[in-house]
């Protein structure tokens, strides 16, 4: 039908990638000399325990002069950074999203996408109530990206709350070709569920290693 090529309500024969993500307030690290913030992050609830041993760790260091804590230099494989997530065209993304952000509500907006509300159907978009996740609260949200879904990155990020987006409640969804798989460049062989940096690998075409992909 003509609602399923605009993309939006996925079809069933499309395949299923399910992403489990949670909205957080966290201490973010800037720098090697300890600066920080308060700020917020979303983060792929498997990651969640990571990001609080990295917080607790970098907070530790702050008592001692010498000590860097859990920061590297260009985030590498930092915990605590904005979520860089990926699916593939001719997929089903599913966007399983919980607000641990105490006391306000959060949104999960990717720019430029057809991401409904799963239970409705329905656009989620600012007008929509549903696509507002109250304080201890949930949405599900899903995504088909049509076969010929054009490549490059969407910005995240929780809107009609300036100050969230503008202290790290933001990220970046990457569109890549049909059939890609993600792979860690830092553990050969090994999946990327999350991360700015990924070797994108295919079946049948030459892999390729991202660094943030612009959407032209």
């Amino acid at each position: 039908s003509d609602s399923m090529n605009r993309g939006g309500k996925c079809p069933s024969f499309a395949p299923r990638r399910t992403l489990d993500i949670v909205a957080i307030e966290v201490e973010v690290t800037l720098n090697q000399w300890q600066m920080f913030y308060p700020g917020y992050m979303y983060v792929l609830a498997e990651d969640l325990p990571r990001v609080r041993a990295e917080e607790a760790r970098n907070e530790e260091a702050r008592e001692n002069d010498n000590d860097p804590g859990a920061v590297s230099n260009g985030l590498q494989g930092d915990a605590i950074q904005p979520l860089v997530i990926r699916g593939n065209a001719g997929e089903c993304v599913v966007f399983k999203v919980v607000n641990q952000v105490e006391d306000q509500p959060i949104s999960f907006r990717i720019h430029g996408s057809n991401m409904v509300v799963q239970k409705t159907g329905e656009p989620a978009i600012l007008t929509n109530p549903d696509a507002t996740i109250q304080d201890a609260s949930s949405q599900v949200f899903e995504w088909y990206l049509r076969p010929d879904e054009q490549e490059g990155t969407h910005q995240i990020q929780s809107v009609g709350q300036r100050e969230q987006s503008a202290l790290g409640l933001v990220g970046a969804f990457i569109v890549e070709p049909p059939g890609s798989i993600f792979l860690s460049p830092w553990e050969e062989g090994k999946e990327l569920k999350s991360g700015w940096e990924a070797i994108i690998a295919h079946p049948q075409k030459v892999d390729f290693r991202e660094i943030g992909r612009a959407h032209v």
